[in-house]
């Protein structure tokens, strides 16, 4: 078990109510035009409390949440509707989520990239890219800034988020700043929309 992982099942209870203390309108209003609706099949990597699946569920999507830490896990399976497909995987590999469903119209990252090394997210990107439906949007939140807990986190950037994308045929189709939803001033976030390279060439049709 990861030292990252390990600090979420310890912390499981606090971080839950920390999470769910906020709205997803406000956390995920940088992309808010690619807010889902209806019928759309959703995969939340790193669901947590389970505050943004339970937004993506009252939307009227189809969702499946994974998270590692069971702690975390089972208290956003007991606090989500039943319609939730919880999951115990994780990245890079995701495969469960990929035996359940071969493709996901939208799948979200929300707090989640700064964990993995260089090499997990070459991997990742690939899984994910496989993941993601012929229009579907690939949204992965960024932070800038580190841990003072014992969590470890890596070196974030657009460019190599970008850089990676595009080897496997991904795009970024939207960047946004914005600060941190609990107003810690050592905390910026930005959050980056991509979409597979075919899908973009088709519209300047």
């Amino acid at each position: 078990m990861s030292v990252n992982t390990s600090y979420y099942n310890e912390n499981a209870v606090q971080l839950s109510k920390q999470y769910d203390s906020l709205e997803f309108e406000n956390v995920h209003r940088a992309w808010h035009v690619y807010w889902p609706c209806g019928a759309t099949r959703v995969l939340d990597v790193g669901a947590g409390s389970g505050r943004d699946t339970r937004w993506f569920v009252e939307q009227g999507c189809s969702v499946v949440a994974v998270e590692p830490a069971s702690e975390l896990r089972q208290l956003g399976s007991l606090n989500s509707s039943t319609q939730v497909q919880w999951l115990d995987d994780a990245l890079p590999a995701l495969s469960k989520a990929r035996e359940l469903c071969s493709h996901y119209d939208l799948i979200l990252l929300s707090a989640v990239w700064m964990h993995l090394n260089s090499a997990v997210r070459k991997k990742s990107i690939a899984v994910l890219s496989e993941l993601l439906s012929e229009n579907g949007k690939l949204v992965i939140t960024l932070r800038h800034g580190g841990f003072n807990d014992g969590r470890s986190a890596y070196r974030v950037s657009v460019e190599q988020l970008e850089r990676l994308s595009e080897a496997v045929g991904l795009t970024v189709c939207h960047v946004a700043e914005d600060t941190d939803s609990l107003k810690r001033k050592e905390i910026s976030w930005q959050t980056v929309v991509l979409e597979h390279a075919r899908s973009n060439k088709s519209k300047g049709r």
